[in-house]
């Protein structure tokens, strides 16, 4: 029996439920893989991500066809996670952190010497039509 021709002789009913499933693996999956969450939600993903599998593996009608899934999907997850990561590494952005400060040529071994104004010295932008200097929000308490 050829495994792809078993999708046509899934139940109707179940398969909004393989849909939703496979969606919320695949989601949780992603998040336990990237750094979106910290270590606690990443563990929790996972956690998520297996249950969704196992539950593919219940919901399909031969279990192997719920566990192709979800192996095809770790394996294509990690085939673009891996290809991504070469062609950064190809490119040469791999090891940039990235910033928002333009990069200054200093000559000379000195600091560049950032000037502030004091607060007599600003101009006030309210009487400009801009917007008041931020202010501290007020305790709860």
């Amino acid at each position: 029996m050829n495994l792809l021709s078993a999708l046509d002789d899934q139940p109707p009913a179940l398969l909004s439920a393989q849909l939703f499933t496979m969606s919320v693996f695949l989601t949780a999956y992603l998040v336990a893989v990237t750094g979106l969450l910290g270590t606690r939600g990443r563990l929790r993903a996972a956690v998520v991500a297996a249950l969704a599998g196992i539950a593919l593996g219940f919901l399909f009608t031969p279990w192997t066809l719920g566990a192709l899934f979800v192996a095809g999907s770790v394996g294509a997850i990690g085939l673009f996670i891996g290809l991504s990561w070469l062609l950064s590494r190809a490119l040469g952005v791999h090891d940039h952190a990235p910033s928002m400060l333009p990069e200054l040529e200093v000559e000379d071994k000195a600091l560049p010497v950032l000037v502030t104004l004091s607060a007599a010295d600003r101009v006030d932008r309210t009487e400009r039509g801009g917007f008041a200097p931020p202010t501290a929000p007020a305790p709860l308490g």
